[in-house]
């Protein structure tokens, strides 16, 4: 059996709350037993013909690229993309007129999306069996670490609104909150769910075809339509994950806000790196994982690692090498853990890295992070199989001045204010009010990292992202412009703040 066939299966009979069974068209896809069937009748399949299917069927209706599916399908043979087409073209003859369903997107991938001519019924909860059939459409989730305060908080926010938001970097585990909360609603008998995965989309027809899976998007004429697709998410009583919605926010907007007109709209749980900006939306922002404030105490009080460095640990455990968990490991996993700002993605990038090269090599490494940081999960998208393709996903959704912005103000070493914000990245060709409007959007897109205590405001660029904008400056030769003018800025500010002290400061007399 291949790894895929194995974690396909393994997907199937672990699942707690739904069927086994993918239904699409008249098609039925046991996985668990690695059956295909129509009706009564059961169509035979080939091993690779049949693992190639289900992982287009566990996609959940998103695009699914050709060298994902064949990573999937041959994950450790160098094949042709011929067997591929070969495979593709044996599952469409063997499932007649529901070939149709299977979609190729030109130069993205394929496609299996439900059939827009499929009815959708009002919500039943007591027909248990399409509840759970959708159910077992969502993606598999793991153990969650340091996150039931959020989910506790999210979930009360989601009794008082109808579209909700999760808002953070890349890597910071927003999908993985969001699946927990869905797992946990579907688990309560109490909602359906259906899960909506608009990573590959990239227009608004891309995005309403991606909700073929729940229902019909289509007009007579076929085309998808933003308002049949808007009436239909209106029938629909329960909640409704969209996951990776930063690329294509203006589409997800136009259509939830379509669909919240309706007097008694389903739920909403999106994942972003950038609100949506609709009037029905609440925001929650999610924030790094928790790490010890010491590098010599990387344990609470009752002697548990703090949810960082448990991520590092479990992490660095699935390599298969058994290793002594003793106070020096600890005491390095912590500062690794500290030097990435407890990003998920980036903990168990690293720990995936020290497992090979061992946590001291990786320690002294992290000045720079990004070359290090990459080996993600071969399942994984491409934007988070590595931390440099995760920020640059994000980079590129910016305007070109929003990007002259980041790369200037990442050669602060901390946290700086407006004023210092201004007066680094202004020049003669954007004005402080420019720069300000660009810092506006960088925190927007969850680029630029914003605090307050009390009126004072201020702005931190995470490490890694840090790391990525004076890569950006290197390249472009303006590194050491900047690192000068942050260096004239720093004396400036400096000598401003001993005359307002010395003007402040009580003078003494003497008789």
């Amino acid at each position: 059996m291949t790894s895929a066939t194995s974690e396909l299966c393994t997907f199937a009979s672990a699942h707690e709350f739904g069927s086994r069974f993918i239904r699409f068209g008249e098609t039925e896809l046991d996985i668990g037993m690695r059956v295909l069937r129509q009706g009564s009748r059961v169509l035979e399949l080939g091993s690779r013909a049949f693992d190639l299917l289900a992982t287009l069927a566990l996609a959940s209706g998103r695009v699914v690229h050709k060298d994902e599916l064949i990573d999937s399908v041959w994950p450790d043979t160098i094949v042709d993309e011929n067997a591929l087409h070969v495979h593709l073209s044996t599952i469409r003859k063997v499932i007649g007129q529901d070939s149709k369903l299977i979609v190729t997107v030109p130069r993205r991938g394929y496609q299996l999306i439900a059939s827009p001519s499929t009815p959708v019924p009002a919500a039943n909860f007591e027909d248990d069996s399409q509840r759970t059939l959708r159910t077992a459409m969502m993606p598999m989730r793991s153990a969650l670490l340091g996150r039931e305060t959020a989910i506790d908080v999210i979930c009360a926010l989601m009794r008082d609104t109808r579209v909700l938001t999760l808002v953070g970097p890349g890597g910071i585990g927003k999908t993985s909150i969001a699946l927990e909360i869905a797992h946990r609603t579907s688990g309560s008998n109490e909602d359906d769910v259906h899960f909506v995965d608009v990573s590959d989309q990239r227009s608004l027809g891309e995005v309403l075809l991606a909700f073929g899976a729940i229902g019909p998007v289509a007009r007579e004429d076929g085309e998808p339509d933003l308002d049949t697709t808007a009436a239909m998410l209106t029938r629909i009583r329960g909640l409704i994950v969209i996951d990776n919605a930063e690329h294509v926010a203006d589409p997800v907007a136009q259509l939830l806000e379509r669909a919240c007109h309706s007097a008694n709209p389903p739920r909403f749980l999106v994942t972003s790196r950038q609100p949506l900006r609709i009037p029905a939306e609440t925001v929650y922002r999610v924030t790094p994982l928790a790490v010890s404030g010491e590098a010599t105490e990387p344990c609470d009080a009752n002697g548990s690692p703090s949810p960082a460095i448990a991520l590092f640990l479990r992490r660095l455990a699935h390599d298969g090498r058994h290793r002594v968990i003793d106070d020096e490991l600890m005491t390095q996993a912590a500062e690794i853990c500290r030097c990435l700002d407890g990003i998920p993605l980036a903990i168990e990038l690293a720990a995936s890295r020290a497992a090979i090269l061992g946590l001291e090599p990786v320690l002294n490494n992290l000045a720079d992070p990004l070359p290090y940081l990459d080996g993600g999960y071969r399942t994984a998208c491409a934007r988070h199989k590595s931390l440099l393709a995760s920020i640059k996903w994000s980079f590129d959704m910016l305007e070109s001045s929003e990007q002259t912005v980041f790369q200037r103000l990442s050669v602060f070493d901390g946290a700086f204010d407006a004023q210092a914000a201004s007066a680094l990245a202004s020049d003669v060709r954007m004005s402080p009010t420019a720069v300000m409007q660009c810092v506006s959007e960088l925190v927007d897109h969850s680029l630029l990292d914003i605090h307050f205590d009390g009126a004072a405001v201020t702005y931190r660029l995470l490490t890694p992202s840090k790391s990525f904008g004076r890569q950006r400056l290197a390249e472009a030769g303006e590194l050491a412009t900047m690192v000068e003018r942050r260096a004239d800025y720093l004396r400036s500010a400096a000598r401003s703040a001993s005359a307002q002290q010395a003007v402040l400061s009580p003078v003494s007399f003497r008789s």
